[in-house]
């Protein structure tokens, strides 16, 4: 008969040989590329010939170029607007899918439904849609004030960072929903039937028990909104391509235009590097903040 021991430790090698592929593809896909982009960031390598080290020479250029700082500022205020925009929706529409009715299943999949096209295809069925002369967007402007009318949707710096804004919400909110959809299930009904024979009003019953209650969902579509919206690369570059007058680049697209146009690659990395501490910082404080919240909804 077997010890206890012998078939903890068998146990134990089991649970590292289930574990060792994608730990092995972890390392060689994920950490080895992002402290190689490290290494070669306080180098000048153009990605073909030789290389020096040079410090933190890229670093300085990136900080005293005023058009990254603009660029950085723009992704910044993009990214904050489309977390909360898409959080405020996601949250309405779950508060609607989430009341008995028919057709509460066909409205769940058609405001998820953005989410499963490609965002190329989408930004391009945009681009149709918004385009100054033809898109169906200022027909439809045109049919109701009885004029013509031309919005300036994408050709314009003055609107092309707002209607970025708009579609990333339109593609982002249907997950956002679903999360809020599934915290929603986790507040008894009894406490919200009691609150209704106490006498609550609908706005008081949300913010004082339906609130507090998917407060855990609230951390995680922080999360996901701000993660996505500054990062957002795919979305402006097939929409706008990173125009006009670079008024929708956002920091994923200035360092491609570093890294493989230019062929500046090491000042891309360091750009690259500059990013994902950007994001890490904007994302941590925010997920913070929720987190106090959610701790008080718990007191």
């Amino acid at each position: 008969m077997r010890s206890k021991g012998s078939l903890n430790l068998k146990t134990f090698w089991i649970g590292i040989l289930f574990l060792l592929p994608i730990s092995i593809m972890i390392v060689t896909f994920m950490l080895v590329p992002v402290f190689q982009t490290m290494y070669y960031s306080f180098t000048n390598w153009d990605g073909l010939g030789e290389y020096r080290f040079i410090g933190f020479r890229n670093y300085q250029r990136i900080f005293s170029d005023a058009s990254f700082v603009r660029t950085m500022y723009r992704t910044l205020w993009m990214g904050v607007a489309i977390a909360l925009l898409t959080n405020a929706i996601g949250m309405l529409l779950a508060l609607a899918v989430n009341q008995a009715f028919k057709t509460k299943n066909v409205m769940r999949t058609l405001f998820y439904f953005p989410k499963l096209l490609p965002i190329v295809l989408g930004a391009y069925v945009w681009g149709y849609i918004l385009d100054t002369n033809n898109g169906l967007m200022n027909k439809i402007l045109s049919s109701l004030m009885g004029k013509p009318i031309k919005v300036l949707w994408v050709d314009s710096p003055d609107f092309v960072a707002y209607t970025i804004i708009l579609v990333a919400v339109w593609q982002l909110t249907g997950p956002i929903m679903i999360v809020y959809l599934a915290a929603l299930q986790f507040v008894p009904n009894e406490i919200k039937e009691a609150a209704i024979m106490d006498g609550a009003s609908p706005s008081r019953k949300f913010f004082s028990i339906i609130l507090p209650m998917i407060a855990p969902g609230i951390t995680v579509n922080t999360l996901i909104g701000l993660a996505s919206g500054l990062k957002l690369f795919d979305l402006p570059f097939a929409l706008t391509g990173g125009g006009p007058a670079r008024a929708s680049e956002t920091l994923a697209i200035r360092i491609y235009r570093n890294a493989f146009q230019s062929l500046d690659l090491a000042y891309g990395m360091a750009a690259a590097c500059v990013l994902v501490i950007f994001v890490l910082a904007i994302t941590l404080l925010f997920v913070v903040v929720t987190k106090k919240y959610e701790g008080r909804a718990y007191e």
